[in-house]
């Protein structure tokens, strides 16, 4: 049993999100935190602990507490129950866990995950969320363009408040088997720079110092993207906000 309360209703809340959205159908999808304070012993699962291993390098990590969707978990059954979907554990050493509550194993996108939350700490160690997930139309959106530069400056225009969420706009990564550790290596790099990004043909991967300041990168570029293939699919060719309305907005912002 995991005891966190507010940490686990911030999971139930995105999961409901996610699938209500339509973002997580079966199993997909896939959260973390990292935990900004040691937990108690009310934290602690009544089964004996478990050590699992993992691919990823954690080196960075070591002693550091996360809550992690389990593999194989459904978003619309974690926000019903979050005690079946989520792992609480604690990074060992550079290839160990310790899976200390809730049920396992992590998802098969933990090395991705590890690899962004290690980052964080080296670079911006107020961003502790990691969230994945398959938004419909920026999926579609990948099959469309090949090009970061383009897909950016087409996307960007399309609503007035999505330069202000995601200033460092979308990152595009190539095509990669889920799970991989070329996936992981290719999401730490992009992130460097964005805090969310568009797996070709697969998904997104988003950062947030809360799991629902991740959530809202992901619905801001999933809007735009909305709104580009709704004009496209009516025949039209999107135009969005010209270089003096983007500058007027990004200006009055700073006001």
């Amino acid at each position: 049993m995991i005891t966190r309360l507010q940490e686990t209703r911030d999971f139930q809340h995105v999961a409901a999100a996610l699938y209500a959205r339509g973002w997580a159908e079966a199993s997909a999808g896939n959260m973390s935190l990292r935990l900004d304070q040691a937990p108690g012993s009310s934290d602690l699962a009544a089964s004996p602990e478990r050590v699992q291993e993992s691919v990823a390098d954690m080196t960075g990590l070591i002693g550091d507490r996360f809550l992690v969707t389990a593999s194989g978990s459904r978003m619309r059954h974690l926000a019903a129950d979050p005690a079946g979907c989520l792992c609480l554990v604690q990074v060992l050493d550079r290839h160990r866990l310790r899976l200390s509550g809730g049920e396992g194993p992590l998802t098969s996108e933990w090395p991705t995950h590890a690899g962004l939350h290690s980052l964080f700490k080296e670079s911006r160690s107020r961003e502790r969320a990691v969230l994945h997930c398959h938004p419909l139309n920026l999926i579609a959106l990948s099959h469309v363009f090949d090009s970061e530069k383009e897909m950016n400056d087409r996307l960007f225009r399309m609503h007035h408040e999505t330069r202000l969420f995601i200033p460092e706009m979308l990152g595009l990564i190539p095509y990669s088997v889920t799970g991989s550790i070329d996936l992981a290596k290719a999401s730490r790099e992009k992130l460097k720079k964005h805090r969310l990004a568009l797996w070709d043909k697969h998904g997104v991967i988003a950062s947030g110092r809360t799991l629902d300041q991740a959530l809202d990168r992901v619905e801001m570029a999933e809007k735009a993207a909305a709104i580009f293939l709704l004009l496209k699919g009516a025949g039209l060719e999107p135009q969005g906000l010209s270089d003096e309305q983007v500058a007027a907005t990004l200006g009055a912002a700073k006001e």
